[in-house]
Protein backbone atom coordinates (compact mmCIF):
# COMPACT_ATOMS: atom_id res chain seq x y z
CA UNK A 1 0.00 0.00 0.00
CA UNK A 2 1.29 3.37 -0.79
CA UNK A 3 1.54 6.30 1.57
CA UNK A 4 -1.20 8.05 -0.29
CA UNK A 5 -3.42 5.27 0.22
CA UNK A 6 -2.61 4.80 3.89
CA UNK A 7 -3.00 8.52 4.21
CA UNK A 8 -6.65 7.96 2.51
CA UNK A 9 -7.62 4.75 4.64
CA UNK A 10 -6.77 7.10 7.79
CA UNK A 11 -7.63 10.45 7.07
CA UNK A 12 -11.22 9.05 5.20
CA UNK A 13 -12.31 5.53 5.68
CA UNK A 14 -11.82 5.22 9.18
CA UNK A 15 -14.10 7.99 10.06
CA UNK A 16 -16.92 6.92 8.03
CA UNK A 17 -16.43 3.20 10.14
CA UNK A 18 -16.44 5.41 12.96
CA UNK A 19 -19.63 7.25 12.49
CA UNK A 20 -21.26 4.11 11.20
CA UNK A 21 -20.81 2.72 14.35
CA UNK A 22 -21.97 6.07 16.19
CA UNK A 23 -25.04 5.76 14.61
CA UNK A 24 -25.67 2.01 15.08
CA UNK A 25 -25.33 2.60 18.56
CA UNK A 26 -27.51 5.12 18.43
CA UNK A 27 -30.16 3.63 16.68
CA UNK A 28 -30.28 0.37 18.63
CA UNK A 29 -30.84 1.97 22.08
CA UNK A 30 -34.14 0.61 23.21
CA UNK A 31 -35.07 4.32 25.23
CA UNK A 32 -34.85 2.81 28.39
CA UNK A 33 -33.23 5.80 30.80
CA UNK A 34 -30.20 4.13 32.50
CA UNK A 35 -28.46 6.17 35.18
CA UNK A 36 -25.04 5.87 34.98
CA UNK A 37 -24.66 6.68 38.79
CA UNK A 38 -26.71 5.52 41.76
CA UNK A 39 -30.44 4.68 42.24
CA UNK A 40 -30.81 4.80 46.29
CA UNK A 41 -33.40 2.09 46.80
CA UNK A 42 -35.26 0.65 50.06
CA UNK A 43 -33.17 1.17 53.04
CA UNK A 44 -29.61 1.23 52.09
CA UNK A 45 -29.75 -0.35 49.07
CA UNK A 46 -28.05 1.37 46.10
CA UNK A 47 -27.90 0.13 42.80
CA UNK A 48 -26.94 1.66 39.27
CA UNK A 49 -27.83 0.51 35.75
CA UNK A 50 -32.53 0.67 34.26
CA UNK A 51 -34.09 3.23 35.58
CA UNK A 52 -37.95 2.47 36.53
CA UNK A 53 -40.33 4.64 36.64
CA UNK A 54 -40.17 7.46 39.82
CA UNK A 55 -36.76 6.73 40.66
CA UNK A 56 -34.07 9.38 40.81
CA UNK A 57 -30.40 8.86 40.01
CA UNK A 58 -27.77 10.66 41.46
CA UNK A 59 -25.11 11.40 39.20
CA UNK A 60 -21.24 11.72 39.97
CA UNK A 61 -18.33 12.66 38.76
CA UNK A 62 -16.73 9.52 39.32
CA UNK A 63 -13.06 10.65 38.96
CA UNK A 64 -13.31 13.03 42.18
CA UNK A 65 -16.36 11.57 43.96
CA UNK A 66 -18.63 15.30 43.60
CA UNK A 67 -21.72 14.70 43.21
CA UNK A 68 -23.29 16.20 39.39
CA UNK A 69 -26.83 16.80 40.60
CA UNK A 70 -29.46 14.58 40.63
CA UNK A 71 -32.34 13.05 37.78
CA UNK A 72 -35.59 11.98 37.72
CA UNK A 73 -36.37 9.11 35.50
CA UNK A 74 -38.42 11.69 32.92
CA UNK A 75 -35.09 13.77 33.09
CA UNK A 76 -32.87 10.88 32.62
CA UNK A 77 -35.08 9.59 29.77
CA UNK A 78 -35.06 13.07 28.00
CA UNK A 79 -31.47 13.53 28.65
CA UNK A 80 -30.74 10.03 26.76
CA UNK A 81 -32.86 11.05 23.88
CA UNK A 82 -30.93 14.57 23.09
CA UNK A 83 -27.62 12.77 23.72
CA UNK A 84 -29.15 10.44 20.85
CA UNK A 85 -30.22 13.03 18.00
CA UNK A 86 -26.64 14.43 18.98
CA UNK A 87 -25.05 11.08 18.41
CA UNK A 88 -26.92 10.52 14.62
CA UNK A 89 -25.88 14.03 14.07
CA UNK A 90 -22.09 13.28 14.73
CA UNK A 91 -22.17 9.75 13.56
CA UNK A 92 -24.02 11.20 10.15
CA UNK A 93 -21.35 13.89 9.55
CA UNK A 94 -18.62 11.55 10.15
CA UNK A 95 -20.45 9.12 7.47
CA UNK A 96 -21.06 11.57 4.81
CA UNK A 97 -17.74 12.68 5.41
CA UNK A 98 -16.13 9.94 5.35
CA UNK A 99 -17.89 8.42 2.21
CA UNK A 100 -17.74 11.40 0.30
CA UNK A 101 -14.51 12.66 0.38
CA UNK A 102 -12.93 9.17 -1.20
CA UNK A 103 -15.12 9.98 -4.21
CA UNK A 104 -14.11 13.62 -4.64
CA UNK A 105 -10.92 12.33 -4.52
CA UNK A 106 -10.74 9.52 -6.92
CA UNK A 107 -12.96 11.94 -8.98
CA UNK A 108 -10.25 14.54 -9.16
CA UNK A 109 -7.59 12.60 -9.85
CA UNK A 110 -9.16 11.16 -13.54
CA UNK A 111 -7.98 12.89 -16.39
Amino acid sequence: MTRRGLALALFLLVPAVVGAVIVVRAATADGTPRCDGIIKEYGDAERSGVMKPGETCDLYDFADGRSAGTRTYDQQKKAQEEEASDDYLVGGLLLVYGLAAPAVTWKSRRP
